[in-house]
Order: C-alpha cells, then structure tokens, then sequence
C-alpha cells in the first residue's frame, strides 16, 4: 500500500511538474520582450513615414511639374502673343513707312507738276521765245515797247492774255518774231490783219534796198493756232515756226 501511494503521489508530482514546465513553455513563448516590441513599433513607425515621406515627395514632383508645365504654357502663350503684337506692330510700322512714302511721292510728283507744264499744256509765250532765243542765233533782237506796237500796228497789248513782239535791231535785218495770244478767239481776225501790216511794211522797206531781206519778208505769213496768232520773218523761219507750234500744242 505505501508502495502504491508514494507511485501516485510521485505520478502526480510527475504529472504537475511537466504541466508547470508546458506552462512555461507556453508564456515564454507568448510573452515578447518590451524592448522587441518597442523597436518593431519604431521600425514600423519608421517605415510608415519613409513611405509618406516618399509619397509627399512624388506629390511634390508631380504638383512642380505641374506648376512647370504650367508656367511653360503660360510663357508659350505670352510669348505668341509678343511674337504677334510684335508682328502687329512691324506691319503697322510697315504700313506707316509706305503711307509716309507715298504721302511724299505724291508730294514730290505734285511739286513736280507744279513746276513743269503738264503734258498737252501750252508754255508760256515768253518761255516760248526763250527757247527760240537758245535754239535759234537771232540777228540783234529787240522786245518793242508797248506804245509802239499800239501807235504803228494798232494792237492794244492790255487786251492780250500773253504777248511777245521781238524784232531786229539791225537796219539791214527784217527778222521779226511776234507771238500774241487772245483773252477771246474772236479777236483773232482783227490779230492777224494787224499782223499782216507788220509784213506790208517791211515788205516796202526792203523791196528797193536789201533784195535778200524781201525775200525773207515776201515768204513770210501770219499763222493763227487756237488763241494764238504769230508772225515769224527769219532766214531761220522754218525752225522757229517748229518751236512754236511744238510748244502750243
């Protein structure tokens, strides 16, 4: 009998120190050390804030690239809109430099016009015989004096527009060269008979005296062209009857 008992109680002992061992087992296993936990929290802490870090960054990349890619825009757009404003401008610029150069070519052309007589246009009679006078050698010749062509010819210079009334000088020369031009064509009848006195009376004069010179003379005619009646005596008659008539087309 007391061999049985001290089995069992030695079973039991048995028994209790193996299920206090498996308790052990059990917390050693279940029970981690505070310091583990505390760096496993950190380490995860660590991580977590690693990766929003990296997160914010990206955000921040993208949110720059945006504002970047936006700013570049905005630049592009402006600078289109200089690029365009400046070629608005070098136009209108343009435009004003040829509005200038033609405000001054048709000034020019205008003062041009204003100086010279137009194509078509008579020239004056005194520019007429200046130009006979630069083309032609004329023999001495004389401008008569108003009263003189009034008390010898009957012609009242004040009732012509334009007149010159040129003759030599020289006694043995019958050179004359008259251009009249009339306010009124219906003058020109009357113009022209005055006119044919002019040859009469030098016919006369040089008839018994210088034969050559009446020859000049007895060629010679009154020629009427519009308001114009002219006269021309001169062995050169010919080319002074040319300047004339060219000159009061």
């Amino acid at each position: 009998m007391r061999k049985i008992s001290a089995i069992r109680r030695s079973a039991c002992i048995g028994a209790a120190v193996l299920l206090l061992g498996a308790c052990g087992q059990t917390d050693k296993a279940e029970t981690v050390p505070s310091d583990t936990l505390a760096e496993s929290t950190v380490t995860e802490s660590q991580e977590t804030t690693a990766a929003e870090d990296v997160e914010s960054k990206d955000a921040d990349k993208e949110t720059t690239a945006r504002e970047e890619t936006d700013t570049a825009s905005e630049t592009e757009k402006e600078d289109a809109k200089e690029d365009a404003s400046g070629e608005e401008s070098e136009e209108e610029t343009l435009a004003e430099e040829s509005a200038g150069t033609q405000e001054e070519t048709s000034s020019v052309a205008q003062e041009t016009e204003s100086q010279a007589p137009a194509q078509g246009t008579a020239k004056s009679v005194k520019d007429i015989y200046g130009e006979i006078s630069q083309t032609v050698a004329l023999n001495s010749p004389m401008l008569v004096p108003d009263d003189f062509i009034l008390n010898y010819y009957g012609i009242d210079v004040s009732t012509l527009d334009e007149y010159v009334f040129s003759m030599s000088e020289a006694a043995i020369s019958a050179e004359t060269v008259v251009i009249l031009k009339a306010r009124d064509g219906g003058d020109t009848a009357g113009l022209s008979a005055s006119l044919q006195t002019v040859i009469d009376q030098k016919r006369s004069e040089m008839e018994n005296y210088l034969p050559d010179q009446f020859q000049i003379v007895d060629k010679s005619s009154v020629q009427v062209q519009g308001n114009y009646v002219y006269l021309v005596i001169s062995e050169q008659a010919d080319a002074i009857s040319r300047i004339i008539q060219a000159d009061i087309q």
